[in-house]
């Protein structure tokens, strides 16, 4: 039953098959697609061990409650992978893997891009901390937070000086005006 759990992760992997190539881009990762690789390995391997480990040993909540953490979980991560999906679509050729800079490349400031600088990013976090959740376990919930704010947080500072260094003053005006991930949080 907990194999529903990986079905929005599934379509999060898919999203890379629907996306339009960057064009001509200028990558200044300085390692943090790697870092991002790595954490989002993890944010599977891990819950998925924890609930291997804990149902294994008899202490898995067994019934409604646990059900009902895989179902939301599981919807909290449709949700997430619909708002990543939705990020993407919003920045066209512009969505990179990659930190970078590409031919002509615009600021989008319209849809989700209006108030939230990165919501790709939250619809990572949505995904995988509902895919915590769905494992009924708050150590999972706990680790991929924890992991995706250290790994992210240097993704977008990378990101943000190259775009300062682009697009100069229109952009620290667009970061003062809106939100880095989660409104009124971060």
């Amino acid at each position: 039953m907990f194999a529903i759990a990986f079905l929005p992760v599934i379509l999060y992997l898919c999203l890379e098959l629907v996306r339009r190539r960057p064009i001509q881009e200028v990558k200044m990762n300085h390692g943090s697609s790697f870092l991002i690789g790595v954490v989002f390995a993890w944010m599977i391997v891990v819950p998925t061990l924890i609930w291997l480990f804990v149902s294994h040993l008899g202490y898995w909540p067994i019934g409604r409650l646990w059900q009902g953490t895989l179902y939301l979980g599981t919807l909290m991560s449709l949700v997430g992978v619909w708002i990543r999906y939705s990020a993407i679509s919003m920045l066209g050729r512009y969505y990179s893997r990659s930190v970078g800079i590409q031919a002509e490349h615009k600021l989008i400031q319209s849809g989700w891009y209006r108030w939230i600088r990165h919501p790709g990013y939250l619809g990572t976090l949505v995904t995988f901390v509902g895919f915590g959740l769905a494992t009924g376990s708050w150590l999972s919930v706990l680790f991929n937070t924890s992991v995706f704010f250290i790994a992210y947080t240097y993704r977008i500072k990378t990101e943000e000086m190259a775009l300062i260094s682009h697009f100069g003053e229109s952009y620290r005006h667009y970061q003062e005006r809106t939100w880095r991930i989660i409104p009124f949080v971060f």
